[in-house]
């Protein structure tokens, strides 16, 4: 089936649930409205779309988009579930904001400068409505050297490090900041998970660096924070929606309200993708929104599309279709999914030097708990890099 029409092979509950995955801005409307009605009509298992709701994780948006063709008949008991869901997803968007708040009233007075990734902020921005997208947890990102300081103010206001992590030695904890992106903490009072970052995965230095220096200073609830630049924020949802095949519908809803708007000119876009790397995620994201959502292609320069693998796209539907998130397959699933999957990530992320490959093959964070060598013995953990792979993967056997 060619992909243009492949939305068409999907059940009538999958496609409401696309239809709804996003809130269209005025001058879209009506088209979603039409395509609402249209899978509407031809009678939708509702158990099945309701199970799609919570899989996307679209519980406020969907409500919100049923409402706007509130003259269609939808089961009674339905109705009950997605608005349950809805309130929900509000009551946790507030609690998200309250914490956000806090976080960032700490780090003003701290004079730490933070970026805020999606989150409250992002639906706040997107439909003026901070409860509309459901968020299980909050990204923040603050500068490498300020990490250490920033940690020092999540501390008192609850936060501490996930069960991941583990005492560790000055060296091992230089080599995780040098090789991992990101800290998990979890609040103590409301279980909320907090994602600090220094980086984004995908990212050179050079980049996160520039993408700081484009970014401007706002204001939220009192408090201050830096906004990604435009370009670089339809990047970053490109990205990261692409480095995870676009398994959620809810990542595609944010893009589209964005491309629907007219906020951006791709071009510009693309040129920047072309020079961080990021041009292949940006492209297979905009064929995305092309097939799921009828958003007309935009003209760009040069041969852009025809660099673009079909494999890309072809691996996202895949995903996005899939009755379950992919943690939840199954030994057989997980095999076939991951030689997928590794032709996948060769071709959407840009290519590593044979030095970044050794070293992250060097790098593990658990051999650190396997084996806790002293500083002095740090170059260690290279040679016995095999060794503690073989007894951590024995051990897991043994407790089966």
């Amino acid at each position: 089936m060619h992909e243009t029409h492949w939305l068409e092979g999907n059940s009538p509950a999958f496609r409401l649930m696309i239809a709804t995955s996003w809130l269209a801005p005025v001058s879209w409307q009506k088209n979603q409205e039409e395509r609402i009605r249209n899978a509407i009509r031809v009678g939708p298992d509702w158990t099945e779309y309701v199970r799609l709701v919570d899989r996307h994780r679209i519980p406020a948006l969907s409500w919100a988009a049923l409402q706007r063709v509130c003259e269609e008949e939808i089961p009674r008991n339905t109705k009950q579930e997605l608005q349950q869901r809805s309130d929900g997803c509000r009551l946790q968007a507030v609690q998200h904001a309250m914490l956000l708040a806090e976080i960032l009233k700490a780090f003003n007075r701290a004079d730490i400068p933070v970026m805020v990734l999606k989150g409250p902020i992002l639906s706040s921005d997107l439909y003026g409505d901070l409860g509309l997208r459901q968020y299980r947890d909050l990204d923040l990102a603050v500068s490498l050297e300020d990490i250490s300081r920033a940690q020092h103010c999540l501390d008192p206001l609850g936060w501490h490090l996930d069960s991941s992590y583990f005492p560790m030695t000055p060296r091992q904890w230089g080599r995780l900041l040098q090789m991992e992106h990101d800290l998990s903490f979890v609040h103590s009072k409301t279980g909320c998970v907090l994602e600090l970052h220094w980086r984004n995965h995908w990212e050179r230095p050079d980049q996160t660096a520039s993408q700081w220096n484009r970014s401007v200073t706002l204001s939220w609830k009192g408090c201050s924070y830096q906004a990604m630049d435009p370009v670089d924020l339809a990047l970053f949802l490109c990205s990261h929606g692409g480095i995870h095949a676009w398994f959620r519908a809810k990542w595609l809803g944010d893009l589209a309200r964005i491309y629907a708007e007219g906020r951006l000119n791709w071009n510009a876009v693309l040129d920047r993708g072309l020079s961080t790397g990021q041009e292949k995620p940006m492209l297979a994201s905009l064929q995305l929104l092309h097939i799921l959502y009828e958003l007309p292609l935009p003209r760009l320069q040069g041969d852009a599309w025809e660099n673009l693998s079909p494999f890309l796209v072809q691996s996202s539907l895949r995903a996005l279709g899939a009755s379950k998130d992919p943690a939840s397959h199954g030994a057989l699933d997980l095999l076939s999914d991951r030689i997928r999957r590794g032709r996948y990530d060769r071709l959407v992320q840009r290519h590593k030097t044979w030095r970044q490959i050794l070293a992250e093959l060097a790098y593990y964070r658990g051999d650190y708990q396997v084996l806790c060598l002293p500083d002095g013995l740090f170059w260690a953990y290279v040679p016995l890099r095999p060794f503690l792979w073989a007894w951590r993967n024995l051990s897991r056997i043994r407790a089966r």
